[in-house]
């Protein structure tokens, strides 16, 4: 059964410094702390058990048979700790975690690609989700960083850095579709058509209906789904249009599965949200793929997102 111990930690590795420097004035120094603070927490520590452990003779430190015998306990948590901390470190050096919107995935792929091709070391881990579950996974640590549509609604918990106009979405019909054989359309041509949309609760399903309605366009929603390839498919079907990120809908364009329907009066961009949680360090692997970030975009992102911590 597990026990919590009743020694302070942060205290015995205190007496660890100074039992190891023989004076608290260097343990001070190596702590970073004050000299004060060290013999605050040596007398804690003393009291709290009620045991003896060091003597002060002309400001150098004896420890006494029970602080000897203590030090060989304490110099063992040391020891853990450093590997610890090793450990934490050599994970986060060699391993990189990206969560990102499954609505961006087939825009992003370049620069992951690009950034496993110039880090070969460092294990890339990407999973793709509702930008929902990825941000929520970001505060449960299970990403270092993720990527999404713009956020409706910012945690206190993060920092963003937001790319206003990232990529600009096409239009896309079946190729045997009402509107395919249009050269071009303009947006109140869309009125009570019918719609492929994300699922209910998707940033981007919202981001999308909104610029609708602000151009007072009430569309017929065909279909929520998940999956970007069923989208596609329902498309292709002519169940509806769908606007899409165009790297998604390359090879269906390309192969005339699909019709890019271009508008006249004009374009919807998608901005996208770069989002770590506050507190976190960066990691020489964050570092790296912030700058392939920047240099896809033109913009300073870890200035931004550094100066938010």
């Amino acid at each position: 059964m597990l026990r919590v111990p009743q020694i302070n930690i942060s205290q015995l590795l205190t007496f660890y410094f100074v039992g190891k420097e023989g004076n608290f004035t260097s343990a001070a120094e190596k702590l970073c702390i004050t000299q004060p603070a060290v013999t605050k927490q040596i007398r804690a520590l003393q009291n709290h058990f009620g045991v003896k452990l060091i003597h002060v003779i002309k400001r150098k430190v004896h420890l006494t048979e029970a602080g000897q015998a203590l030090l060989n306990y304490a110099e063992e948590v040391y020891h853990g700790a450093i590997k610890a901390e090793f450990f934490l470190q050599a994970d986060r050096n060699t391993n990189f975690r990206v969560g990102i919107s499954s609505s961006l995935t087939a825009y992003l792929t370049p620069i992951l690609d690009r950034f496993k091709e110039s880090n070969p070391s460092t294990l890339l881990s990407v999973k793709e989700g509702a930008s929902v579950q990825i941000v929520e996974e970001l505060l449960n640590f299970q990403h270092d960083l993720c990527l999404v549509p713009p956020l409706y609604e910012i945690s206190d918990e993060l920092r963003i850095f937001r790319v206003s106009e990232a990529e600009k979405m096409v239009l896309v019909t079946s190729p045997v579709g009402p509107l395919a054989g249009k050269k071009r359309i303009i947006w109140k041509d869309l009125h009570g058509c019918p719609f492929i949309l994300h699922r209910e609760g998707s940033i981007l399903r919202q981001l999308i209906l909104d610029y609708l309605r602000d151009r007072n366009i009430d569309v017929n929603i065909a279909a929520n789904i998940d999956s970007i390839a069923f989208m596609k498919r329902l498309v292709e079907k002519g169940k509806g249009l769908a606007l899409m990120v165009p790297a998604s809908v390359k090879e269906e364009v390309e192969t005339k599965r699909l019709k890019v329907l271009p508008i006249a009066d004009g374009d919807f961009w998608l901005g996208i949200d770069i989002v770590m949680p506050k507190g976190m360090s960066f990691s020489p692997a964050c570092r790296a793929f912030i700058c392939l970030l920047e240099a896809h975009f033109d913009c300073e992102i870890f200035r931004v997102l550094a100066a938010t911590e």
